[in-house]
């Protein structure tokens, strides 16, 4: 394994999932999915929530968890191995031939990288049964998404005002628009599109641990990554600004996201 994005998923997992888990399940809850439906977890990543539709669709259903990155799946494989009615596959959904069909396809932040969205969306509407139900979670503005902006915010002073300007461009802002969003997917033969603003307080565990995530991942991670001398006081502005607003509790952030669904069919 040595795809740098997955290394530094796993090397904050676990507050990663208690920040991203009530989002992916607002998303899951609106699908409701049945015992023995086939479901497909679109950009699984590493994420376990190809575990939580298992557990709804149960042993007589089907969850296939499919990522572009090889070194993703090669962490989810042996993860999920007890689970005979999982499978995870690598590929890219803009032109990935399925082999099966869904009743359900779910996604929790896959969707917005495509090279060509309406072209990919018409390959996973391809993918559904009729009367198949998409269901994704994407992030509104950055200047909406206080779980963004706020880390970037506080170290904002030592970075440069070109590299915070960037970040609203951001390619995980790609769906920010609701407008471009629904004519994304009604484009690629989707109906039924409904875009609903939805914000969820996220907490990823203790000051210590919400600091690690945030340089680490969103828009200020991004910078970084990229620019790693700029980590160590990004790190003091950020954890200040943590205790100045939380003291020693446990930070919570508002995220800010659009919970899109749609169908395939208009009954």
């Amino acid at each position: 394994m040595t795809d740098a994005r997955v290394q530094a998923w796993l090397a904050v997992r676990d507050p990663l999932e208690r920040q991203l888990a009530p989002i992916g399940q607002a998303v899951i809850d609106r699908l409701t999915l049945r015992p023995g439906e086939h479901v497909l977890d679109l950009g699984c990543g590493i994420a376990r929530t190809t575990e939580t539709l298992a557990r709804i669709v149960g042993p007589g259903g089907r969850v296939t968890g499919v990522d572009i990155l090889p070194a993703a799946i090669e962490v989810r494989v042996p993860e999920t191995a007890h689970l005979r009615h999982v499978d995870h596959v690598i590929g890219d959904a803009q032109t990935l031939v399925f082999e099966d069909s869904y009743d359900a396809v779910f996604s929790r932040f896959g969707v917005m990288f495509f090279a060509d969205p309406v072209a990919a969306f018409a390959n996973i509407r391809m993918a559904l049964r009729p009367a198949g139900r998409f269901g994704f979670v994407c992030w509104r503005t950055l200047a909406d998404n206080e779980l963004d902006s706020f880390p970037l915010r506080a170290a904002a002073p030592c970075l440069p005002g070109e590299l915070v300007a960037d970040a609203e461009r951001a390619e995980h802002f790609s769906f920010a628009d609701p407008a471009f969003l629904s004519g994304t997917l009604e484009a690629a033969g989707f109906v039924r599109v409904t875009v609903a603003p939805v914000d969820i307080a996220t907490c990823a565990g203790s000051l210590t641990d919400t600091v690690d995530l945030c340089l680490r991942f969103g828009s200020l991670g991004k910078i970084v990554r990229d620019h790693p001398g700029y980590r160590a006081d990004a790190q003091t502005l950020l954890e200040a600004a943590f205790r100045a607003r939380y003291g020693s509790a446990d930070p919570v952030l508002r995220a800010a996201t659009w919970i899109v669904q749609a169908t395939t069919s208009p009954r």
